[in-house]
């Protein structure tokens, strides 16, 4: 393993808590640390000549870059930040997770093809930009999840489970697009659950620690949409390597649920996972953990 004297860590929220717990693990070894807020980069080119700066620090000097987040829901930023992180990959700089594998998990309808290639369970699941099609997968399988293609938190996750919704199916679908979707459709079949799912981290192929997260605002149990994260005692570890394995992917949230019937099914992989909800049932410091992987 390359001996690292110099890591960038990518977010674009400048008062990002894990980007600190993080700086502050890797200073513990005598690493160097940049914060690259990517709405503060420059890009400089002429000819050959190709500089990737923050507050007139040259960025090409660094050995590895941490992707907190891509953010971005604006094109414009969004390509922008792609081509940043393409750059850098192309100056040798090793980026976590890997741009291939953060574009694969930021597009749910490319994290289902591969959950479904490598063999892993998930629910019935439609991708469509059919209007028609969407419709019809609604009423085969009614109640079901409706997602956005892009997205993070679980913005736009809709469950259609209200008979008006079903009477007035096109109506629905067109707002859901017009606001979320944006010309395609994710469509899943809902799984019937015990009222929590299962979050896991993967690092490097380890699953290092996981939770249940219960309740929260409708059939979220995000964190981040008030889920109360609680000890797991499900055994996990199989699926959700495999699931993070499928998209080669490093540091890798897994989102398992499961039914009332006991079987577990994979619903999501997130590149960018965060740990404030998991580090509250881990007894050892998470950002310690990962950092000690590249350091070790």
């Amino acid at each position: 393993m390359k001996k690292l004297s110099h890591v960038g860590i990518f977010s674009s929220d400048p008062w990002s808590n894990r980007m600190d717990k993080l700086a502050a693990e890797f200073s513990k070894h005598r690493v160097d640390v940049t914060r690259v807020i990517p709405w503060k980069v420059s890009r400089e080119g002429f000819t050959s000549y190709h500089r990737i700066s923050i507050e007139g620090k040259d960025l090409s000097q660094l050995d590895m870059l941490l992707v907190m987040d891509l953010g971005a829901n604006d094109i414009g930023a969004f390509f922008n930040r792609v081509g940043l992180l393409s750059a850098m990959t192309e100056m040798g700089i090793e980026i976590v997770n890997s741009l291939n594998s953060i574009l694969q998990m930021r597009n749910k309808a490319e994290t289902m093809r591969k959950l479904i290639s490598a063999g892993l369970p998930v629910p019935k699941t439609l991708i469509t930009e059919s209007i028609g099609d969407a419709a019809e997968f609604i009423r085969q399988n009614f109640p079901c999840v409706l997602k956005p293609i892009t997205g993070f938190g679980g913005e736009g996750v809709q469950l259609i489970n209200r008979q008006f919704d079903l009477d007035h199916v096109y109506d629905y679908l067109k707002f859901h697009s017009q606001i979320f979707g944006k010309g395609a459709y994710l469509l899943q079949e809902y799984v019937d659950n015990p009222g929590y799912d299962i979050r896991a981290l993967v690092l490097d192929g380890e699953v290092i620690s996981t939770m249940q997260r219960v309740g929260g605002e409708g059939i979220l149990h995000n964190i981040h949409a008030g889920g109360t994260p609680k000890k797991n005692n499900i055994d996990v570890d199989d699926l959700a390597i495999r699931a993070a394995s499928s998209v080669k992917g490093r540091i890798v949230g897994v989102d398992l649920i499961p039914d009332n019937n006991g079987n577990i099914w994979v619903i999501e992989v997130n590149a960018t996972p965060g740990w404030t909800g998991l580090q509250k049932v881990t007894e050892f410091d998470i950002a310690e953990k990962i950092v000690s992987s590249f350091i070790d």
